[in-house]
Formats: C-alpha cells, structure tokens, sequence
C-alpha cells in the first residue's frame, strides 16, 4: 500500500512528492494536542498537503486571523468541512480588519453568527454601502441569536429599521430555543408579549409556577402557537402522554395553529406509533395525517404512516393509496423507493386492481437492495436481480478528474498518518459531488485501500441516487472465511449495520468494534469460549471481535430460534424487549401475526430500522456467498420458527 501510495504522490510532480508519511502521524498527535507551532513543524517535510491538513484542523477549531482563514478558503474551496471553517472564521473577524476583506470573506454568503452579522455590517457601513448594512442588519435580526454588545450596536445604527420587527425576532428566537437572547428583547416587545415569552421560557425550563405564568398571559395570546407548543413539550416531558395527546389533536387544525409543523412532527410520529399500537387507529390516522407540512423527510414518513394505518388498520386502500403515491413523490433512495412501490401494491391489490399491482410492485422490484424492495419483488412473482450475486466494474480512479485533487492527496497522507475517520471524510465529500463514474472510482480506490468501512460509506452515498455498487455496499471481509457458530451472511448483516466495518469505532454508550460489543457481553463470551478477555483487542482485532459477537448471536438464536426478526431486534435493543414485545404485539412466528405490521409496531425507530436493514441483506448476502441468486422468499424467512 505504501509503494501505491508514493507512486501516486510522484505522478503528482508536485511539492507532496517528497511526502515523509510519518511526518502527518507525528504533527497529528500535536494537533490533538492544541500545539499548533509544532504540529506544523512536524508537517512541513510531508509538503503543502499535509500542512493544509494542519491548518485545517486549526481552523476548524477557531483559531488564525482572518487573513488565515481567506487564504486557506482560496487554496482549498473544495475539501470538506468548509462550513465549519466560515463559521469559525466569523469569530476571527476583527473590529480593526480590513472592511473590503471582510465583505470578501462573506462572498455573499450570509452569516451564521450573530458576531459575523455585525462584523459583516459594520464593514459594508465602513464601505459605504448603507444599503447593503441596512440589508445585513435586517437579516440578523430576524434570525440570528446575539449579544448583549452586538444587539446595541445593531439598534444604535438601525433602530428606526428594526423597530417594526422586535416581536418578530422575540418569537423566531423563542422558537429556536435561544432564551438569552429573547430575555435581551423583552424591554423592547409590548407587556403582554413580555408575559407570553415568560410563559413559553418556563415551560421549556419546567420551572415551577408554569400555571401562574400561563395565567398571566393576555387572552389576545393564549392562542399563541409557541406557547401551545411549549405546553405540549412540557406535558410530553412530564410524562403526560394523553393530555400532549389531546393538545396535539386539538392544535392540527392548520400549519396556523401550529405555527412550525415541522417542529411537532417527530412527536406526532411518535404518538401516532403509541395510539395505533393501543389499538385506536382512528385517532393515530387523525395524529399522522394532518401534519401540514409539505415537503422533506418528516412529510413523506408521516404520508407513509398514514397510508399504513388506512390500509392495515381502517380498511381504506384508497385513501392509503393517495398517501402512498404522496410518499414516492417525495422520495429518491432505493430504501424509500422500495417501500413504495411495495405499499401501493398493497393497497392497489385491496382495490382488486391486479394489474396496477403489478405493475407497483415491478416498480419497487427495481430497488432489490432493501427491504421492501426484496419483498416487492417476492410479492410480484419476479426473481433476485443476478447483479446482487456479481461483481461491480470500478474505473480507474486515477483517471478521473478528482485524482488530482488535493482532497484526495489528503486522503492518501491520512491514510498513511493512521487518520482513518478523516480518511473517511474526505473520500465521502468527494463522492457527494461526484458523477456516477466517479462515485464507482472512489469507491474502488477505498477498495484498494482495503478500507472496506470507506467503500460502504461511498457506496450508501451513491445508492442515495440509484447508483448501487453491490461489492461495496455489501462487503464480504476476511469474516467470510472464519467458520461461525451461526449462519456467515447473519455475522456479515450485523456488522454492516452495527459498524459499517469500522474495526476501530467506539459508541458513546460504550459499545466496541465491529460488532459493537459491549465489554461485559464480550467477557462473558470470552470466558464461554475459553479464550482470553483483551478490551484492547475488541477494537484492534476484528477477527476477535467478530468471534466474541458470533458466539453472542449464537446464544441469541438459541433464545429466539433462528428467526432473524427476533435475533436482530434482541441484538439492538436487548433480548428483553424483545420479550415484552412479543407478549404485547403477538409472535412473529405465528401463524396469525401479521410479521410486517409486527416490525412496523416495533415501538423504537431505530429498531425498526435496524431490523428491516439486517434482514435485508441477509438473502442477498446469502446471494454473494453462494455466488448465485435465486427466488426471493424474505417473507418466508422473516416467519422463521
């Protein structure tokens, strides 16, 4: 891999050609230490690259002068985490710099920060472009959170402008939860909205008194929307599930009345989820579907979830049917795809339309790399995609236009420095922008790189637009060739979606390595299987790691049988929900239990999702291994007693 890698740096004939790939690793230990002199010391031998990398980190992490961050954003308008180094550079504005440097440095853009917002305005009033700082003051004010010093400056230069606006700005910051700097406006808002901003601060808190101050408010705004939305939050917080309820069906009348659906949405899924489970349909279909949105990821789960709960629990495919179609409309990843054209062939089979579905279930048969896709498929008589259980074409990398790029010369140093999640960065920022061609590229080159975890990573990037790399969106690694206690394609699922094959990640609840074990499981397995107990092994070796999670899976297995709904749903959320689950949902295994509304009724998001992205490349898997497909029966093995 090295002599790869300084092949590519010498093709380059540029000043990284004398690259000392331990140059970075050294200068990186300096960086996590904040020692900035040094670690740029310790890079130079590695060329222009690496110190960017330096600089970069720097930047990120608010330190330089305005001049540094301009003249790092001129040589590198193309690496990733560019946001974060404009945001940090606003703070690094100066009252002394240079105002035409300043508007240079915004290039348009609008800032972020309440102290760029001055900076910004001061220097475009410095300029005189009285205009353009009337326009820039504005814009912060009816957006931005700010402090105490920046507020006056603001109203000092354009307080006759904003004076229409201050109630404005005390909601948008209310709403947003920056209390600081709605407190900073109370002495400029009329009494009662004074009192309103008190109630809705309160509740948020959940300081005491919260009736008094509710009380307090004018009757002219008690119908305020964000303070009906702080009383749903702080009832919700409470544990008052039935009366957040009430108030959430009370306030679904329109986007009016809700003032920002968006913000209610993930609780109305929530709750929709709970009442349906508790067997009141009519009220979850109430809940999910007047969420008055319009467009973006909640619109279309909550179009699905109430085309769900018309079809499967209220008997109205038509009414499903026009939610389902709302829900493709609204999508583009095969995930979401594949559920559609799934769904709407149900629904348009309750219709008795035979044809029409078929012809949806044919549509989501086309995206046979998730879940519902596959059962599209089964549902429509039409067989495994042969491409599944084949090998992808990767064009050369170093053909393609990015290969010249710093971004990649960055990778390849990262790579050799040890730096492995930046790898990962940077190779995945440039996939986002890539054509197709170049999406396959970097993913072969992540290949070659044998970093399996970075190829997947491009590979979700590029599926998100129908470009599937079925190699790297579904790895086969070196577990593949260790005999395990349960089936190899159900090791290979776990890992896909516990770690993606990162060996080395840790998770903030503790978990370790590629099966992401926690470290009393993982001794407790240890200790079972005889061998030696390393917590240092369980993120530096995955060969163990992958044994100590198989043998866990094993005992999963033997609890649960060998149905991958239950095993997938005891391996996230514990063998003991898992329990509780099926003594209140019913058994998936039986007979009279609907398997798909089961996992549907799984009442944690992320379970759920868990449970349909292990199962579904469990045949698919199977496919790789085998080296052939054949028909699809997911729903047969998601029955599995």
């Amino acid at each position: 891999m090295r002599a790869l890698i300084l092949l590519f740096l010498i093709s380059l004939a540029a000043p990284v050609l004398a690259a000392e790939p331990t140059a970075l690793a050294k200068a990186m230990v300096a960086v996590r230490a904040d020692r900035w002199a040094e670690a740029r010391q310790l890079a130079r031998p590695a060329g222009q690259v690496a110190l960017d990398i330096v600089e970069w980190r720097r930047l990120r992490a608010g330190e330089g002068s305005l001049d540094d961050y301009r003249a790092f954003l001129a040589r590198n308008p193309d690496w990733p985490g560019l946001d974060k180094v404009r945001t940090s550079g606003e703070g690094a504005i100066g009252a002394g710099d240079d105002p035409a440097a300043v508007v240079a440095f915004f290039g348009g853009r609008a800032p972020v920060t309440g102290e760029g917002a001055l900076r910004l305005v001061e220097a475009e009033a410095a300029l005189g472009r009285t205009g353009e700082a009337q326009a820039a003051a504005v814009a912060a004010w009816q957006s931005l959170p700010l402090s105490e010093a920046a507020q006056s400056a603001l109203l000092a230069r354009f307080g006759r402008t904003l004076a229409g606006q201050h109630v404005a700005r005390l909601d948008t910051l209310l709403w947003e939860g920056h209390d600081i700097s709605a407190g900073r406006m109370l002495s400029l808002v009329p009494e009662g909205w004074q009192k309103l901003a008190a109630a809705r601060i309160a509740l948020r808190n959940q300081d005491p008194g919260v009736d008094a101050r509710i009380a307090a408010v004018p009757t002219s705004l008690r119908n305020d929307p964000g303070l009906a939305y702080e009383r749903f939050m702080w009832r919700t917080r409470k544990g008052r599930g039935e009366d957040a309820i009430a108030l959430l069906d009370e306030r679904s009348t329109s986007a009016q009345s809700l003032g920002r659906p968006a913000l209610w949405a993930g609780w109305r899924r929530y709750y929709a989820h709970q009442v349906l489970r508790e067997g009141n349909p009519k009220l979850a279909y109430r809940l999910a579907s007047r969420h008055h949105l319009s467009a973006g990821a909640s619109y279309a789960e909550l179009e699905w979830l109430s085309g769900f709960i018309a079809l499967r629990f209220l008997d109205k495919p038509e009414t499903a049917l026009t939610h389902f179609r709302a829900f493709e409309a609204a999508v583009r990843t095969p995930i979401s795809l594949g559920r559609a054209g799934y769904w709407e062939g149900r629904a348009l089979e309750a219709m008795r339309h035979p044809q029409e579905a078929r012809a949806a279930y044919a549509m989501g048969a086309q995206f046979q790399t998730s879940f519902y896709g596959l059962l599209a498929a089964e549902r429509g008589g039409i067989a495994m995609d042969p491409s599944l259980a084949g090998r992808d074409y990767y064009p050369d990398w170093r053909a393609q236009p990015f290969a010249r790029s710093s971004v990649v010369s960055a990778a390849f140093l990262l790579h050799e420095a040890g730096e492995q999640n930046l790898v990962e960065m940077f190779l995945t920022h440039l996939a986002e922008s890539a054509d197709p061609a170049g999406q396959r590229a970097l993913a072969g080159l992540a290949l070659e790189l044998n970093d399996h975890h970075v190829a997947l990573r491009i590979a979700k990037t590029a599926a998100e637009t129908g470009n599937v790399m079925v190699e790297a969106y579904f790895p086969v690694t070196e577990i593949a060739r260790t005999r395990h206690p349960v089936p190899t394609e159900l090791v290979l699922s776990i890992v896909r979606r516990e770690s993606e094959f990162d060996p080395s990640v840790a998770s903030g609840a503790g978990a370790l390595g590629l099966m992401q074990l926690m470290p009393t499981t993982a001794k407790a397995m240890a200790d079972e299987l005889s061998v030696r107990y390393s917590s240092s092994a369980l993120t530096a070796d995955p060969s163990y790691n992958a044994r100590l999670g198989a043998a866990y899976l094993a005992h999963l297995v033997e609890e649960f049988g060998p149905n991958p709904v239950l095993v997938a749903a005891a391996y996230n959320a514990g063998p003991s929900r898992a329990h509780r689950w099926v003594s209140e949902q019913g058994d998936p295994r039986a007979a009279g239990v609907d398997v798909i509304d089961w996992i549907e009724l799984i009442p944690f998001t992320e379970t759920r999702n868990y449970v349909m992205r292990v199962t579904e490349a469990l045949p698919i898997y199977r496919a790789r291994l085998a080296g052939r497909t054949g028909a699809v029966t997911l729903s047969k093995e998601l029955k599995a007693n």
